[in-house]
């Protein structure tokens, strides 16, 4: 396993080095601190977890150097909806979508890929928007990675000839759209002042009995890689917030 921030710390001077060591070591800490009180995860607490297959298109606008998402091939996959802030219903939260492509890299080497509920357009897509179904937003990655010379940002965005069921919330409706077999998203990547462009199909499937998959956005291979300060952070505060003393009252 990785050593706390060794992703974060990877090609920056001594001085840079102890200086996102520093602030990441207290972002994390404060985190696991309120995932400690919390009893669980201190963001996106609630959520579903269905079983999910990604279809690779082999798109020529997928960045050239992102094997994964620019050859056609088909995965097995893991994907989690959830609220971010854990608000009382009805009111609207933020919305996550996180994707686990199996083996993406050969046995247990995934690709976790970690969105939240935003607007497809340029700039905007880097901008956090609250909404109460998860089937009439757009998701962002908001923070950028890197593929070779490509930066872009990752997203997803729902199709619109998935079924849209009543129900008694928006993971009712998601597990009920799921079970009719034709509950589909749009992988998509956009440049940073851009649009999103679609290169897969994210195809969901049944949901699980179980929500105890950690997703990590350094969960990654193949050439694509988190970059810029903000994630850098985020290297920190994902494994100290994901121990297991935040679940001693689950």
């Amino acid at each position: 396993m990785p050593r706390l921030g060794e992703h974060a710390r990877a090609g920056l001077g001594p001085a840079a080095a102890v200086a996102v060591d520093v602030a990441g070591r207290a972002v994390g800490g404060a985190l696991a601190g309120l995932a400690w009180a919390r009893g669980g995860r201190v963001v996106h607490p609630h959520g579903a977890l269905h079983r999910a297959r990604l279809v690779v298109d082999g798109a020529a606008h997928a960045p050239a150097a992102a094997a994964l998402l620019r050859t056609a091939a088909e995965y097995r996959a893991l994907v989690r909806f959830s609220r971010s802030l854990g608000l009382p219903r009805p009111l609207p939260d933020l919305l996550g979508l996180s994707l686990r492509v199996l083996d993406a890299y050969g046995d247990d080497h995934h690709q976790d890929i970690l969105l939240v509920s935003s607007i497809d357009l340029p700039i905007l897509h880097h901008v956090f928007v609250p909404s109460g179904d998860v089937q009439r937003c757009v998701y962002s990655s908001s923070l950028p990675y890197r593929a070779g010379d490509a930066t872009f940002i990752v997203g997803a965005v729902p199709d619109p000839r998935s079924p849209r069921p009543e129900g008694r919330d928006e993971l009712d409706r998601l597990a009920r759209a799921a079970s009719t077999g034709r509950l589909e998203f749009g992988l998509a990547v956009a440049n940073v002042s851009g649009r999103f462009r679609r290169v897969a199909t994210i195809q969901v499937e049944e949901r699980l009995a179980v929500d105890d998959v950690r997703f990590n956005p350094f969960n990654c291979g193949g050439g694509i890689r988190p970059v810029g300060t903000l994630n850098r952070l985020r290297d920190y505060a994902y494994p100290l917030t994901q121990r297991p003393w935040t679940s001693r009252r689950a």
